[in-house]
């Protein structure tokens, strides 16, 4: 992850992507096999594949995406798929007392659901605040599915187990499944080719998922014939690795790539509490946040080099670090070493990774922003 600078400070990270704007997302079932389909429409063509192997408590999954670590779609090793649809508007707020979750919600439900009724509980439990502006299709290996979304201010499950989707290419696909397709590679992969997107927010990549095998499929360039195939459960053999699509198939003949800080499950956790915490250090770092979020930087905590550079962005300083809600905590994480500290400044939005280096005055000589661990709202 490249340093950013603190006018810089969290953008990047804590407004990751969207959910892709008007995808095409759609299932192919019979009583022998079910077949996730999905086009994925959206302006960056850095899109990415990746693969987080099971744990305690959490199941195996492939995750697609881009090139935040924001899974747009995935399917896990019990054969559950996902992926979303922006574009839905709605005044719609979360419940009170649903659960917060860490990160990307999507991707808490993957790792922990393994069937269409699994992840209705999760959504009922949950808050997604998404769901103002997207809806997601969920399917699981027999065939069911569940369209989540929100309508007049309340979620609605939509739920179903025959051939269904939606999206972009609705008109093209409500008039395929009219013909009863056979849940084929071959019969999906027309579909997907029939609505690819142009435009500004083009199709980026295809993807399919036997949910019953746990055979994947992936088209970097979306209208070609040739998918590139994968199996779920050699890939995840091999580790957490991941991919660039647009370069997919040659890089599966190449040693797995390491999986970018953002595509880990909770990267955060990496980084061990020192003790001793070093307590006046970890004060004087909360007492430069909480100024700069109250717009009241002071020259006298930074040199003089480092202030002429940050004066001029106090203002975007102060919102950037409003959007995160209050700061509550601040603790020192290893590797430290004077001058220089990295912490995590725990926010009621955010958990954010930073590193400060002091001079010989006790003065903020440099800082950077590392990562962002977003909690949704």
């Amino acid at each position: 992850m490249r340093l950013r600078a603190l006018p810089a400070l969290l953008l990047a990270l804590l407004f990751a992507a969207p959910p892709g704007r008007a995808c095409t997302i759609f299932v192919l079932t019979d009583a022998d096999r079910t077949l996730f389909f999905n086009n994925e429409d959206w302006s960056n063509p850095a899109a990415r594949l990746w693969f987080v192997p099971a744990g305690p408590g959490y199941l195996g999954c492939a995750y697609v995406g881009f090139d935040d670590g924001w899974a747009q779609g995935g399917v896990n090793t019990a054969g559950l798929a996902f992926d979303w649809v922006a574009g839905a508007m709605d005044d719609y707020t979360p419940a009170p007392g649903l659960a917060r979750v860490r990160g990307n919600s999507s991707q808490r439900m993957l790792e922990t659901c393994t069937t269409v009724d699994e992840a209705i509980a999760f959504y009922r439990t949950h808050r997604e605040t998404e769901f103002a502006r997207a809806r997601i299709l969920v399917a699981d290996r027999t065939g069911a599915s569940v369209i989540i979304g929100a309508r007049q201010g309340a979620l609605f499950f939509e739920r179903a187990a025959h051939s269904r989707g939606f999206g972009y290419g609705r008109d093209i696909l409500r008039a395929q499944l009219a013909a009863a397709p056979a849940p084929s590679l071959a019969a999906g992969a027309a579909i997907l080719r029939a609505c690819v997107q142009p435009g500004a927010t083009p199709t980026q990549y295809a993807n399919a998922f036997d949910l019953r095998t746990g055979d994947l499929f992936f088209f970097p360039q979306p209208a070609a014939d040739a998918p590139v195939a994968l199996a779920l459960a050699a890939e995840l053999a091999k580790g957490p690795h991941a991919y660039d699509i647009p370069a997919l198939a040659a890089q599966v003949a190449q040693p797995p790539r390491a999986l970018r800080p953002a595509e880990k499950r909770f990267y955060l956790d990496e980084f061990a509490p020192l003790a001793p915490a070093e307590p006046t250090v970890a004060r004087r770092i909360e007492q430069v946040l909480q100024s700069a979020a109250r717009g009241a930087s002071r020259p006298a905590d930074y040199t003089p080099e480092l202030w002429a550079k940050l004066a001029p962005a106090q203002r975007e300083m102060q919102a950037q670090l409003a959007a995160l809600g209050p700061l509550q905590h601040v603790a020192l994480v290893a590797p430290s070493a004077a001058p220089a500290y990295r912490c995590i400044a725990e926010f009621s939005g955010a958990r954010v990774l930073q590193r400060f280096e002091f001079d010989a005055a006790g003065r903020v000589a440099a800082l950077a922003t590392e990562f962002v661990e977003r909690i949704r709202p």
